[in-house]
């Protein structure tokens, strides 16, 4: 009877176990096509807000700012030698250092973490 018990215990434990392993990966799943159609829209925006026309995203050589190239592996942003969070790129782009224009009155919340999500694919 106890060695029953124990079976039927243990057959529950690995089923809980098999089952909060199979949620945890659909959510895994489910969240990478959500971060690409995130930089997928950040790549657009960078387009249409003409950010390429002051910074190369295949090189880390500067155009009239910064190249982009590798941004999110580096230990500082380039011109203020902040670390590279996503909180700094937001600070950056809403109240930009050195002659980078503001785009505080032009991007909302939602394309400044697309844009972010983008340049993490650099």
């Amino acid at each position: 009877m106890r060695k029953t018990k124990l079976k039927h215990t243990t057959a529950a434990v690995i089923a809980v176990l098999v089952t909060t392993a199979l949620v945890l990966s659909a959510l895994r799943v489910s969240a990478t096509p959500s971060k690409a159609k995130g930089a997928s829209r950040g790549a657009a925006l960078f387009e249409a807000k003409g950010c390429g026309q002051c910074h190369y995203t295949n090189s880390k050589e500067t155009k009239i700012g910064p190249g982009l190239q590798g941004l999110s592996g580096r230990e500082s942003l380039p011109m203020s030698g902040k670390p590279v969070t996503a909180e700094n790129i937001r600070d950056q782009l809403m109240t930009p250092y050195k002659n980078m224009p503001s785009f505080a009155d032009r991007l909302s919340e939602e394309e400044i973490d697309h844009l972010i999500e983008y340049l993490k694919t650099l």
